[in-house]
């Protein structure tokens, strides 16, 4: 009995672990490019939040979220990561990129995930639009006056044209959270 159990124990498949880089974003606004450090921080996070999706598309057993900053220590590689895909290749793990996109109309965030081999196996895109918000103007004003029957109130309601404000579109931290957990719900199963 001992060994069988232990012939059983040694053909076990080993677990399939999958690192995955994510790469710093690309973000083709100036305002928000002074946040490129906290937006990758939360692309990591959140991307290491939303791991099991790996393990539903079995995938792999485990996964190992890497950034910028522990890529070299989790990798023996003296590839240069400014070129992810290139070092996803060469290193054999998946990379996922991010780049925010904004207009005076619509800011975008589109997220893909490339697998060892480059090929793209899921991608998602979340998109807010600029809003036009109107307080209408009302001007209401009550003349009091002396009649022959005595005194009267009139009320005189002024409508002037609506004063109207353009939003600019916004990416907020719920939408990037989004886009990362619908791109890990997509992964295209084996």
């Amino acid at each position: 009995m001992y060994w069988l159990l232990t012939s059983l124990l040694l053909s076990a498949e080993p677990k399939k672990i999958e690192k995955i880089y994510v790469a710093p974003p690309t973000i083709h606004d100036p305002v928000l490019s002074q946040y490129q450090p906290f937006i990758n921080s939360l692309l990591v996070a959140t991307a290491n939040s939303n791991t099991h999706w790996v393990k539903r598309t079995n995938r792999a057993d485990e996964t190992i979220v890497m950034d910028k900053h522990t890529v070299e220590v989790t990798m023996d590689t003296t590839c240069d990561y400014r070129r992810p895909l290139v070092c996803g290749k060469e290193n054999q793990h998946w990379v996922m990129i991010t780049d925010i996109f904004t207009t005076n109309d619509f800011a975008t965030v589109v997220i893909k995930l490339y697998d060892e081999d480059t090929n793209l196996i899921a991608s998602t895109s979340r998109s807010t639009y600029s809003l036009e918000k109107c307080t209408p103007q009302i001007k209401e004003t009550q003349i009091r006056s002396q009649g022959l029957l005595g005194p009267t109130n009139t009320n005189m309601v002024e409508k002037f044209p609506d004063k109207c404000v353009m939003l600019e579109p916004k990416i907020l931290t719920k939408d990037i959270h989004q886009a990362v957990a619908i791109m890990f719900a997509s992964i295209h199963p084996i």
